[in-house]
């Protein structure tokens, strides 16, 4: 998949704002018109608590029944409790969910699209071999 960008709900959320983000904006619209743009469930989970009303509720419902699903198994979960472990030691432990992003993306082998320095923190730590990191930060 090493074409394919996940999407994280960061990024999303600066999607779905008015105003600013023209570049993150722009490189989101291209990934999805170039059908490259993948979502996962825990990414869909966050973003739906981010809601504020039914409107954008079925604009997310459509536009992401059209994007790639990356399927979430019992290994990334392991994988991803183990990575928080070795980062936690480290001093780094805020977001469970965006270990398991992360994870995603490894095994994926996507670059992931997101506005969290989270992710910086755990590129820069993590013991993975390799982290694609597609950050507009």
């Amino acid at each position: 998949m090493m074409d394919f960008v996940l999407v994280d709900t960061s990024a999303w959320i600066c999607f779905f704002i008015r105003r600013g983000f023209d570049d993150l904006k722009r490189t989101l619209s291209t990934l999805i018109d170039e059908d490259r743009a993948v979502i996962s469930g825990p990414i869909l989970l966050e973003l739906i608590q981010e809601l504020q009303t039914s409107e954008m509720k079925e604009t997310i419902k459509t536009l992401t029944r059209s994007i790639h699903r990356l399927l979430v198994y019992d290994d990334h979960w392991h994988k991803a409790l183990a990575m928080a472990f070795d980062l936690r030691r480290k001093g780094i432990g805020r977001s469970t969910i965006n270990t398991l992003i992360a994870v995603l993306a490894v095994e994926y082998h996507c670059l992931l699209l997101h506005n969290d320095s989270h992710f910086d923190l755990i590129a820069r730590h993590s013991s993975s071999s390799f982290f694609y990191n597609f950050s507009l930060n």
